[in-house]
């Protein structure tokens, strides 16, 4: 766990404190962890204005801003694999194989799960602004779509199916009738930049990737899992990275005038490594995760002083 800055809210000139984003990371199955870190920062009262996120990491910051938490942590503790996805039949297999289908597995029972929960007018209405990421497979273009961009509930699920679309093993969506939209996890899984970009003083990161505590992975799933970790812990490195380089550069030139500009960050992370295949969804996995992240969220909270 690593913080960054003045661990307590500073105001800024006018007396207002400042913008504040939670950030949430991709991961698959191990986005349970997130949603138990952010029971406990709601719990203590911390209030966000953004909620940015990449794949799972979005779908979780669509429910949270909506007001659906307790339906988000519901979802969690009885969802399974099969819910949110099915396994391709032989004859899907040879498409796949002659380019006629774009995705390993069938991600319909996700889709159907969002149009079922998420409220539109809820999601547009809240006082916490959300940024989805997605990258294009034709312009390999990455976008942060806002929620004043999306005007309708489709346009809300094809966004989230498609920063969820894990190349290869789930199909890439268009927008708008236009791309190869897919998860942006690659390139962008922490977006720690994204907040800084909107306006963000006070960036809070859940990640779902321990610094590596020397386990071997188990099977052939696992070492996959472990090969896409160390990606996308990448990319929430060069997030952290830049804050760095962003304060250092305020400390040399430390005038009261620039001292207030300083940028907070928490990061909160498992202690250990969560040897979990992304797509193993089922609810014992989900509980524990939950719990633990709960627990982590409590634990870093205090020792930050927060």
């Amino acid at each position: 766990m690593l913080s960054l800055g003045d661990s307590n809210s500073v105001k800024d000139d006018s007396g207002k404190r400042p913008k504040r984003a939670l950030v949430l990371s991709g991961g698959g199955s191990r986005g349970a962890y997130e949603v138990g870190v952010v029971k406990a920062l709601l719990e203590q009262g911390i209030e966000f204005d953004f909620a940015f996120g990449t794949s799972i990491g979005g779908i979780n910051a669509a429910f949270i801003a909506s007001g659906n938490f307790d339906r988000l942590e519901h979802l969690w503790n009885t969802l399974l694999g099969t819910d949110v996805f099915r396994m391709p039949t032989i004859d899907q297999i040879r498409l796949l194989l002659k380019g006629s289908r774009w995705g390993l597995l069938d991600t319909a029972p996700l889709e159907k799960i969002l149009f079922k929960e998420l409220n539109l007018q809820k999601f547009k209405e809240s006082t916490m602004k959300v940024g989805l990421l997605t990258t294009d497979l034709c312009t390999l273009q990455t976008r942060v779509i806002t929620t004043d961009e999306i005007e309708s509930l489709p346009e809300l699920v094809d966004v989230l199916m498609a920063s969820s679309a894990i190349p290869i093993i789930f199909p890439s969506r268009s927008l708008n009738g236009e791309g190869m939209w897919m998860d942006s996890g690659l390139v962008r899984n922490t977006p720690i930049q994204t907040a800084i970009n909107m306006g963000a003083k006070e960036i809070y990161t859940v990640m779902v990737q321990a610094d590596n505590d020397g386990s071997c992975p188990q099977n052939i799933l696992q070492v996959l899992t472990r090969c896409a970790d160390i990606l996308l812990y990448a990319s929430a490195k060069d997030g952290i990275k830049l804050v760095q380089e962003y304060n250092k550069i305020i400390d040399q030139n430390a005038s009261p005038e620039v001292l207030h500009h300083k940028l907070g960050l928490k990061v909160f992370q498992p202690d250990r490594n969560v040897i979990l295949d992304m797509l193993d969804i089922k609810p014992v996995s989900s509980k524990y995760l939950m719990r633990q992240g709960y627990e982590d969220g409590l634990r870093q909270l205090a020792e930050q002083d927060i």
